[in-house]
């Protein structure tokens, strides 16, 4: 009956039929299984008093038996991911997956902005005594922060704002920019004086270390208004002691900057070093928990609870002792849930779903329900032929029956969306009556993908002739060379989204003249391809897409060079409109809802007729828990890695 109510719940927030899904969402790209991240806006979905952010949690009772909450961190929790956790904690420059994304927050802190479990950006008072907004003559804005005192690193050190300038100058510097490429241009964009900074100006005019807990950030006239204004003050420490040892921040009328000897060399070994680095080994943290180490053979970390965290904004800090992150196989995941191998399954979707329902059935597990802030997707390549044509990817949308892929992967936890959206985001709550009359649901129709075909000028055989149907693969003369029409299709191993599209996709695109040429490599090459880092350049990709709470399509489909890849303009796509109507959206003051969804609905219907992506499902996440676990609650904007502060473990 409980599945029962739930299918009923999920059908009430439903734009078209239910579907089938997976995938996990935490923060910018990530397998089907386990999408990234990210959390987008309130959540405020219709149709559920159970599933609306609150979670839904069942099975077991959580205050059952003689369990006491403990006022010390205790008892060690396991959590499992299908996503492949790396060895990297810098942060998600390096490395975006879901797992990881979600890691880095558990182990750094220090945010002077942070994002509520109401869904709300705040100054976090644990940091911030005193937060200054100044409105410049020249249209540019100042934000004096002053910390708290008493903030300690790991080892015992004080935080101080030198800590956070560095923090701005390290990486956004050209310096930094040695190290691995890391992409310093990314950072700060805001700030005055940031480009010439980005050039090698040894000062950087727009920030101010004030005295050892007041420094101050000035963003630039151009980048006002903001649509998250206050996330411009967010700002977060690096430990210049052990980054830049001997190093200090110093300032001066024209700006901060750094003194002593920092180089790429020496960063290369601070950062770099893959046995002492702070990449790959980080010692001085100011997180709740502390990184121990990383078993590269089983693809696991081991963290232990920081002594000297000053707790999360509501000065709450963990209750378990020690986490283990632990990669899972799909396959054997709730098996190792049932034999307490794993604790925690998170944000679970598809055929786990119903596993672990069967497991709660059996009062072995609890579970927690919430819909997902987030959708799974095909990703193009649009700088890719012939994926760089609208009219191409709209002929692949029209081969697959999304409601059939849908049904079968999620067996009803999900619904087909058609465009970038997911069921939690508020937008969609309020637009979905207008979503279902104004767009294309590219219902399955392969002679309608076989016209745009022949629109797009895909109309000879491989002899140069005129194309019939039962010639095969269809050609196009490109600049008076002949090109077949051939699609590079990269995904990852173990996917079950990937094992579904392989059965559905390639005797429709062969019908239509079209051909689907797979490669099956683990996920970190596949997402090392989409920011051709790799030899190969794929034309398409099937991953998840979790939104971040400072959802921002004004750099997932800027035409500006920097944001190509890296978790940013994952498409490659250089398309005006898609950029005119996203960089609209970046000025609507946050107050202003109204204005905000009137664009979102111009952004998402841009995004249905040129389809840089084929959107496939948005889900009812499920997390799957051990009972000795209390006090769970994650929802699609407060995930795992913040509902482990509050949560705790019965010995």
């Amino acid at each position: 009956m409980k599945r029962r109510m739930l299918a009923l719940l999920i059908s009430a927030a439903m734009v078209t039929s239910l579907a089938a899904c997976g995938g996990g969402d935490d923060g910018a790209v990530s397998n089907n299984e386990n999408d990234n991240q990210q959390a987008e806006q309130p959540d405020d979905t219709e149709g559920s008093d159970e599933s609306e952010g609150e979670g839904d949690t069942e099975g077991g009772d959580q205050a059952a038996g003689e369990a006491v909450k403990p006022t010390e961190p205790t008892g060690q929790v396991i959590i499992g991911s299908t996503t492949m956790l790396e060895n990297e904690w810098y942060d998600t420059a390096y490395e975006n997956t879901a797992f990881n994304y979600k890691a880095y927050a558990l182990i750094h802190g220090g945010d002077t902005v942070i994002y509520t479990k109401e869904g709300m950006f705040e100054v976090n008072p644990t940091v911030v005594k005193n937060l200054e907004t100044t409105e410049n003559e020249d249209g540019t804005k100042t934000f004096t922060i002053t910390i708290n005192d008493g903030l300690l690193w790991s080892d015992g050190t004080p935080i101080t704002a030198k800590d956070y300038v560095f923090e701005i100058l390290l990486d956004a510097s050209p310096e930094m920019a040695g190290v691995d490429s890391y992409p310093n241009t990314w950072n700060y964009t805001h700030v005055v004086g940031i480009d010439e900074y980005y050039e090698g100006a040894d000062t950087l005019s727009g920030v101010h270390l004030v005295d050892d807990t007041t420094f101050s950030i000035t963003v630039k006239a151009e980048e006002l208004p903001f649509h998250y204004d206050i996330t411009y003050a967010i700002a977060v420490p690096r430990p210049m002691a052990v980054i830049a040892p001997g190093c200090d921040v110093v300032d001066a009328p024209e700006g901060v900057s750094i003194t002593g000897e920092f180089t790429t060399d020496v960063l290369m070994k601070t950062i770099n070093d893959p046995d002492t680095g702070y990449r790959f080994n980080p010692q001085v943290t100011c997180g709740p928990y502390l990184f121990k180490d990383y078993d590269t053979a089983a693809q696991q970390a081991t963290l232990e609870v920081n002594p000297n965290y000053a707790g999360d904004y509501r000065g709450v800090k963990p209750l378990i002792k020690t986490l283990i992150l632990k990669t899972v196989k799909e396959e054997t995941m709730v098996d190792e849930l049932k034999a307490g191998t794993v604790d925690i399954l998170f944000q679970t979707s598809g055929d786990t779903i119903e596993a672990g329902l069967d497991l709660v059935d059996e009062g072995v597990a609890i579970k927690n329900a919430f819909f997902r802030n987030g959708y799974g997707r095909i990703v193009f390549d649009c700088s890719q032929f012939p994926t760089d044509s609208a009219s191409v990817r709209q002929a692949i949308a029209l081969c697959l029956d999304r409601n059939e892929f849908a049904r079968q992967y999620s067996g009803g936890h999900a619904a087909v969306v058609h465009s970038e959206y997911g069921l939690a985001q508020w937008e969609y709550a309020e637009a979905k009556d207008w979503i279902d009359e104004n767009l294309d649901t590219y219902d399955m129709d392969l002679d309608r993908a076989k016209q745009l075909l022949v629109e797009d000028g895909w109309t000879l055989n491989k002899d140069g002739g005129e194309y019939k149907d039962g010639d095969g693969l269809r050609y196009k003369d490109v600049n008076g060379e002949l090109k077949a029409l051939q699609i590079e299709w990269c995904n990852s191993e173990g996917n079950t989204v990937s094992d579904l599209l392989a059965t559905m996709l390639p005797e429709a695109m062969a019908e239509i003249g079209m051909e689907l040429l797979s490669t099956t490599v683990d996920f970190a090459t596949l997402s090392d391809a989409m920011n051709h880092q790799t030899e190969k350049t794929y034309n398409m990709y099937n991953l998840g897409m979790g939104f971040a709470t400072i959802y921002s399509p004004w750099y997932y489909y800027s035409s500006d060079d920097r944001w190509m890849g890296g978790g940013y303009n994952s498409n490659w796509i250089k398309d005006q409109e898609l950029n005119d109507v996203t960089a609209a959206m970046k000025s609507i003051p946050y107050e202003d809802t109204e204005t905000w969804l009137e664009n979102w609905k111009e952004f998402v219907k841009a995004i249905n007729e040129k389809m840089p992506n084929i959107p496939l499902y948005s889900d009812e996440y499920h997390d799957f828990l051990n009972p000795r676990i209390h006090d769970w609650e994650s929802t699609s904007i407060w995930e795992w890695n913040s509902a482990i502060l509050d949560a705790w473990v019965a010995e």
